[in-house]
């Protein structure tokens, strides 16, 4: 695809519609070229951080209007590349336009800017009866990405995922208009829903300016109960077993012992549990103690025929449990620090094949020698499984790491899994995407992006080939 180089005519207009200099950045430093991973970099032509829906509306369509490739960007936690300007052009900085524009805990939501981050949101509403319920790790996280990615996190397999808090959107699209996609009502059986379609969408199809959250009574009691077990396999197996007690926990997540060990060499902490190679995290919520105890007693009763250890009870709030969570929401990080250079597959299966994947990891360390940590949400077959390059060179990694990843998505594609459950599929895993669901499928999804993007401007490259 060739797009327009920005010259100086194009910065003198684009400059007229943002009042301030701060905020157009013509010489942009390397805070702009790369995400979280930080594998590919791609640095754009000029940066614009909007703080108006009108500053937005105008950029997008001068962008589609002069062939300018613009891609939306919120704080760069996002492992796939699907924020970086790999076309070059402009980049869309997102993260001044963070404030909080209307609170209805009366409506059962609230509305915010799309910059904002999680944390904030977190921050405002630890004083308040409601929360919002989707829990990504990385909580510096800006909620716009959150929606672009449709992110899932610890809590999705009682509370769901993004989709599900997600009542409102403020899009503007390359015709220069901001449009409203869904409503505060909480029900609509009318038409299709354009909401549904932009969520998820890794920023493709238009940008996000405001987004309406679900509001959630905050739960009144909660416990985390950690539960060992010899192996790892044993801790996975347990799962269904959990699920089909009658329990709806909050969270299960897994770990493992070895990845454990990079959190405790990396961050200089000790894991409060010594036994045990395999790790479940059980999180249980309720109204009552007497909910709680009942659904906990359920739960670890259901992990006694897989070989379950003593299970650590902890309050949500004491130190200990929040070690625990300190270590499962660092792990990536831990395994970032223990390698030069690592690669990510954040495949979703169901959740009776995870022992699957795990058995072919294994395989695929041995066979290729390569360390491949792992961790995930074992409550909904969402597992982050991470390509370390230690030693090797940046050729011998490229090319393990290309056969690991399609490994990996075979394996997948075997057990009617996806690609990414939550990371999606963004630069780094777009020529993959066809392959696995098909040049039929994927046709369809071209279609939609030229209805919304008709000159290709809008983050383009990203989830799957042009053509």
């Amino acid at each position: 695809m060739q797009y327009h180089k920005i010259d100086q005519n194009d910065l003198d207009i684009l400059k007229t519609y943002i009042s301030d200099d701060e905020r157009f950045i013509t010489k942009p430093t390397e805070h702009w070229d790369h995400d979280q991973f930080k594998t590919v970099r791609a640095m754009p032509d000029l940066v614009i951080q909007p703080v108006t829906n009108e500053e937005v509306t105008k950029v997008v369509k001068y962008a589609s209007d002069h062939n300018i490739p613009l891609v939306p960007r919120g704080n760069s936690t996002g492992l796939m590349g699907a924020n970086l300007t790999v076309d070059g052009g402009i980049s869309l900085d997102m993260i001044k336009m963070n404030k909080i524009l209307e609170y209805s805990p009366e409506s059962l939501n609230m509305t915010v800017q799309a910059g904002i981050r999680l944390k904030d949101i977190e921050e405002f509403l630890a004083d308040k009866p409601f929360t919002y319920m989707p829990a990504p790790a990385m909580h510096w996280a800006a909620i716009g990405g959150n929606v672009d990615t449709n992110a899932g996190g610890l809590k999705a397999i009682k509370y769901g995922v993004t989709r599900e808090h997600i009542r409102e959107l403020k899009v503007a699209l390359t015709d220069g208009k901001l449009y409203k996609f869904g409503s505060k009502a909480v029900k609509s059986a009318s038409g299709y829903s354009l909401k549904d379609i932009i969520i998820g969408s890794e920023g493709t199809l238009g940008v996000v300016t405001e987004v309406t959250i679900r509001l959630y009574p905050r739960p009144r009691k909660a416990i985390n109960a950690i539960i060992p077990f010899p192996t790892l396999d044993d801790a996975i197996k347990s799962i269904p077993a959990i699920l089909a007690s009658g329990v709806v926990p909050t969270t299960v997540e897994f770990m493992g012992r070895k990845v454990i060990q990079l959190w405790e060499k990396y961050y200089n902490e000790t894991f409060p549990i010594s036994e045990g190679d395999g790790f479940i995290i059980l999180g249980i919520d309720a109204f009552t103690d007497e909910e709680l105890q009942a659904e906990l007693k359920q739960a670890l009763a259901a992990t006694k025929p897989f070989n379950a250890m003593k299970a650590v009870v902890l309050d949500a709030d004491s130190e200990e449990a929040k070690k625990i969570w300190a270590c499962r929401e660092a792990l990536l990080l831990a395994i970032q620090k223990s390698t030069p250079k690592m690669d990510e597959v954040d495949i979703c299966v169901p959740i009776n094949h995870i022992p699957d994947v795990l058995h072919r990891i294994d395989e695929l360390e041995k066979e290729q020698n390569m360390r491949i940590p792992n961790f995930g949400h074992a409550g909904d077959g969402n597992l982050h499984i991470y390509l370390c390059s230690d030693d090797m060179s940046d050729e011998e990694f490229k090319k393990k790491s290309d056969y690991v990843i399609t490994e990996l998505y075979k394996t997948a594609k075997s057990l009617d899994g996806n690609m990414s459950g939550e990371h999606g599929i963004g630069y780094a895993r777009k020529d993959w995407f066809e392959s696995y669901y098909g040049k039929d499928y994927t046709d369809i999804l071209r279609k939609i992006k030229r209805v919304f993007d008709p000159n290709y401007v809008i983050n383009p490259d990203k989830i799957f080939p042009a053509e």
